[in-house]
């Protein structure tokens, strides 16, 4: 039973009127076909090229930077996964019936656009695009289509969206294509008869003739507020009650290369005149949702804009180029253009063609962030120089580090920390704030998520990241803003899981986590009571298989045991096992992984990591003969291998298999080196060590029987039948809360993480009202997730309790999150 004691006449701060936002990054295909409701995917015809100063990789499979990162690229496809029940054709996306497709370089719409699409028709022939995974269309809709063409004689062409297998198109009509040798506009609605999601777009020419097209699009008319985004998604960015918009990443702001990095001057005007550019998340984009439409999001939303701009690296993740002298002061120059776009008068240059995009008036600007998870002295340096120039000319905005710049001297005013881990990362975490300065700079976690672990995605998850946020809150005088990363996943084309928000064509739902959010933002209160909470603890729930790891030659097992049955390998994650006359022989390897994967610092590399079994258990035993030739080897016995790898890959030209990943496999161990025992968990290869170490009763160059015994706490270690060493690893609390009010109200948010339920006490110092309302987000098992056929599986219910006073007992269900929402008397 855990017991709150809340304190609402000790107000600890006001909360922080920012506190939960929103980030994009054109990720997933969240951009076109995305939030940006283009329906033909290639509408530029772009795709297919390689980047620029890239060398192509096997023909079309993929290319590599100047610099040496790799990207999958399959002729403009994206990712091999994405290409199952793909039929190949030159330009992805478009396909001819009795009609060559020829790809031109030359003669396009404008000097931006870098290919148009010759269609030499025969009589009665016809191109199609297939669109997103399919064009959806809804009865009584209408879709808008333009195109820029020209042709070598008058045609008629008869446009339909239609059904991908055949029978009657569900909307049709007709443009007439005068002979022209100049590019021209033609315009044509079309209104769908029914509702169908597996849609091919087709233009059909009775007569033969050639025609040139240097731009397209059809879009969906009826779009939220009418300003040109997908509806259902911009209702769920709506439901997240979300103050602010960090755009427009994330890496793409940095980009591969300096070609690809995002520039501002590419991201407005008209959409055909824009420049197309290859994102580091495996596809082109047309640039479609610009600054311009990010503004009017963010005006629709009632968010705050937060810009984020590139100061002169490219991702230092993917061995960065770098930009000086007269290349930085444009980068520089285009940061000032960017603001003035957005906040200058309409008689201004800016202002004026921020007019004639259609919004007159400024649309405001909050915060500026100096880069994207960019580091080191060289960031340092074009950090300090673009603070400077960016305060002295814009002093009323905020500006945003990526680093802790204070350290090293320059003018910090707010840090942007970015948190990637394990459910136990975010619940053991919860009070990572409590010790940060008080005079040091504002905190932004600008990116944080469940990305590993044996839960992700799900409910259980979700409350080990609520837990965090609740930390948050009860820290919020320091950390000011958060937002998740990342926001949209269009499922046909996921590069990056897991994501806020999942859609495809026609369909869209939320993982857990965006209802705890949803509920988080919009129960602030105005200010953030003091609170003692004595609440239960719990154990991590390890599972997985036993392993072993050699860091030099000269070790040999034999009589391998894992709960009472003889085992062998099962997995290698890193060098070689043998095995002759019942002995395996351990030789170490290099991993490629472990070399270029970041943070990975001085852990040695070249090792012998194998595992045994394959059916994972939370209790486990592992014995076996070992045989160290010197005490300078140093062993580690691994307990609850779990391999938990991530989808996404630094390096995506190296195609995964099914063996496991010595990264992406979570752990605990027993290591054994010069003598001692120490044990560790192990979280991306990374050892934090457990306890204190133990001198060890060890006998060198003959078998000794090493055994290891786990527990709901921990493992017991034994050398020779004799237990050598105990360890006990911590216990994290099972109960978070916040509690935040104003003068009516008082709002209890708690977190009951474990499975069953929790009678929390609640104590007041002053009455309320008998009758509270509760808001719940639990589900029949942690492990529940939302999904397309039940998009509300885990999503909260809203119920009126009575009994409310100033003390009272809630019943908090197993695995949940609370909201209690209590009217003052």
């Amino acid at each position: 039973m855990s017991k709150i004691q809340i304190q609402t006449k000790q107000v600890k701060f006001p909360v922080a009127e920012d506190l939960y936002g929103l980030f994009f990054e054109d990720i997933n295909r969240s951009g076109d076909g995305g939030l940006y409701p283009e329906m033909l995917r290639n509408r530029a015809f772009e795709d297919s090229i390689i980047p620029e100063r890239c060398t192509p990789i096997d023909g079309c499979y993929g290319f590599e930077t100047p610099t040496g990162w790799r990207d999958q690229f399959n002729n403009g496809e994206g990712l091999k996964r994405w290409l199952d029940g793909i039929k190949p054709t030159p330009v992805p996306a478009w396909y001819g019936e009795a009609a060559n497709l020829i790809l031109m370089r030359e003669g396009t719409l404008n000097k931006n656009r870098e290919a148009a699409l010759k269609i030499e028709f025969s009589e009665g022939g016809s191109v199609y695009n297939v669109g997103y995974r399919g064009i959806a269309v809804e009865a009584g809709q209408e879709y808008p289509f333009y195109m820029f063409a020209k042709a070598d004689r008058d045609m008629e062409l008869v446009l339909t969206i239609e059904r991908e297998n055949g029978g009657a198109a569900l909307a049709e009509t007709k443009i007439q294509l005068p002979k022209t040798e100049e590019f021209r506009r033609f315009d044509a609605v079309l209104r769908s008869k029914g509702a169908v999601s597996d849609c091919i777009f087709r233009i059909r020419s009775a007569s033969e003739g050639a025609v040139i097209l240097g731009f397209t699009s059809l879009m969906p008319a009826d779009t939220y507020k009418g300003h040109g985004m997908r509806k259902d998604l911009m209702e769920m960015l709506e439901g997240t009650h979300s103050k602010f918009l960090r755009f427009p990443g994330g890496c793409i702001v940095e980009g591969f290369t300096k070609e690809t990095m995002m520039r501002f001057p590419n991201t407005i005007g008209p959409v055909w005149e824009r420049p197309g550019q290859q994102l580091m998340w495996h596809y082109r984009a047309t640039n479609g949702l610009g600054f311009h439409e990010y503004l009017q999001i963010c005006e629709d939303l009632h968010l705050e804009p937060m810009y984020v701009i590139n100061c002169g690296l490219t991702c230092q993740g993917r061995y960065a180029e770098l930009t000086e002298g007269e290349e930085l002061e444009i980068l520089l120059q285009e940061a000032f253009d960017a603001i003035e776009y957005a906040t200058a008068p309409a008689d201004t240059k800016w202002g004026t063609m921020r007019a004639e995009a259609g919004h007159p008036e400024p649309f405001g600007m909050k915060y500026i962030e100096i880069g994207n998870e960019n580091i080191g002295q060289e960031y340092c340096e074009r950090y300090e120089k673009f603070y400077k120039e960016l305060k002295k000319r814009y002093p009323e905005l905020i500006y945003i580090s990526n680093i802790h710049t204070e350290k090293e001297g320059h003018p910090t005013e707010v840090v942007d920390e970015h948190y990637y881990s394990t459910p136990e990362f975010f619940q053991e975490n919860q009070n990572m704030f409590a010790d940060y300065d008080r005079k040091g700079p504002k905190i932004f976690v600008g990116e944080y998520a469940v990305t590993s672990g044996n839960d992700i995605g799900n409910l259980y998850s979700a409350l080990a990241e609520t837990m965090y946020l609740l930390g948050i809150e009860n820290n919020q005088d320091v950390v000011t803003l958060t937002s998740y990363a990342p926001l949209l996943q269009n499922v046909d084309y996921t590069g990056w899981y897991p994501d806020l928000i999942a859609f495809n064509n026609h369909q869209t739902f939320a993982i857990p986590l965006y209802y705890a959010i949803q509920m988080l933002a919009a129960n602030r209160g105005e200010e953030i009571y003091e609170t003692q909470l004595e609440g239960t603890s719990m154990y991590t729930k390890n599972v997985g298989i036993p392993g072993f790891i050699a860091y030099e030659d000269g070790v040999t097992l034999r009589n391998v045991i894992c709960n009472g049955k003889k085992a062998g390998v099962t997995h290698t994650l890193v060098g070689n096992a043998s095995e002759e006359n019942g002995e395996i022989s351990l030789k170490i390897g290099p991993s490629m992984e472990l070399d270029n994967f970041p943070g990975i610092g001085d852990t040695k590399k070249e090792i012998c990591y194998v595992a045994f079994g394959d059916e994972c258990s939370g209790k486990n035993v592992f014995e076996a003969d070992v045989k160290i030739d010197s005490p300078e080897i140093p062993i580690a016995v691994t307990l609850w291998n779990s391999h938990c790898p991530m989808l996404f890959a630094l390096d995506e030209t190296d195609q995964r298999s099914d063996d496991w990943s010595p990264i992406f496999t979570e752990h605990h161990s027993w290591m054994i080196e010069e003598g001692k025992g120490t044990a560790c968990m192990v979280h991306w290869f990374q050892d934090q060590p457990i306890g204190e170490s133990v001198k060890l009763p060890m006998r060198y160059g003959e078998y000794m029987h090493l055994k290891v015994e786990t527990r709901e706490d921990g493992f017991d270690c034994f050398i020779d039948g004799k237990k050598v060493q105990e360890v006990y690893l911590s216990s994290h609390p099972s109960t978070a809360v916040s509690v935040s009010g104003d003068r009516d109200t008082i709002q209890v948010k708690i977190v009951n993480m474990n499975g069953e339920r929790d009678d929390v006490e609640i104590i007041l110092d002053c009455e309320v009202e008998d009758a509270y309302t509760a808001l719940v987000l639990t589900a029949d098992s942690p492990k529940a997730e939302n999904d397309f056929g039940n998009p509300r599986r885990v999503a909260p219910e809203e119920k009126i309790c009575t009994g409310a006073g100033s003390r009272f007992v809630y019943e908090a269900p197993g695995s949940s999150f609370s909201v209690l929402k209590l009217k003052k008397r």
